[in-house]
């Protein structure tokens, strides 16, 4: 691109030329992990996807932006947005020296209503050629929900208040993009402290009723700690 944009600060050093905050928006979907992207109609990148994010306003702190941006560009409401990392390599954007500011959240992919403002969910293993790097980013925040998924209660709402032990392991596989041995996945989500038992049954089909269960803390947190092992099986295809 030509046309670089280019600032300097009242020292007379290069800084940057402007601010961009971006949502990594995740949900589940079929079995599988998928991202919110939307096209992109302008220079630099046209005809390309991308994450719905933008420029910030001088009178909007970064999540703000996120969230107007989100908005604006997918019709998705409010949602729960954790901080993912700033990237501000100076040739990540054309334009000039444009850092963002990456938030990443998990949500229900049935907020999205179909055909809104162009916006897509699409399989995180089968992203398309993404602009700026959008690629990188949504690959940091994969890798940043799959490492909290077993020590943060970041499924919370994609569960109803009380699920049963198969309703939680499918969610889990999705979000992990693994299968996991039923009897290991109930001990090691039993022990993990986020769910417990309420004591009730629920009858859905042949068989004993299956127990029901509830989140220990309903409010969402991402841990600081990663991950265990899994109880898997195989990598799902």
């Amino acid at each position: 691109m030509s046309n670089r944009i280019t600032a300097r600060n009242s020292a007379g050093f290069t800084a940057p030329a402007g601010m961009t905050a971006v949502p990594v928006v995740l949900a589940p979907l079929s079995g599988r992990l998928h991202v919110l992207l939307v096209p992109r109609s302008e220079d630099p990148f046209a005809g390309t996807w991308v994450l719905p994010g933008g420029f910030m306003s001088p009178d909007e702190r970064p999540e703000e932006t996120a969230q107007r941006k989100l908005t604006e560009k997918t019709g998705v409401g409010a949602v729960y947005l954790e901080q993912l990392q700033s990237y501000a390599d100076p040739d990540r954007d054309p334009r000039g020296w444009i850092p963002t500011i990456a938030y990443l959240a998990l949500i229900d992919a049935a907020v999205l209503r179909p055909d809104e403002h162009g916006a897509r969910w699409v399989p995180v293993d089968r992203l398309p050629a993404l602009g700026f790097d959008h690629a990188r980013i949504v690959a940091d925040g994969v890798e940043r929900l799959r490492g909290k998924l077993w020590w943060s209660n970041i499924a919370v709402g994609l569960l109803p208040e009380r699920f049963t032990m198969p309703q939680a392991r499918r969610v889990f596989e999705a979000i992990s993009g693994v299968t996991y041995e039923p009897s290991n996945f109930r001990r090691e989500l039993e022990q993990s402290g986020l769910v417990r038992a309420t004591g009730r049954t629920v009858r859905g089909g042949p068989g004993r009723p299956a127990a029901l269960y509830e989140f220990a803390d309903r409010r969402p947190a991402w841990s600081l700690r990663r991950s265990r092992p899994p109880a898997t099986v195989r990598h799902r295809t």
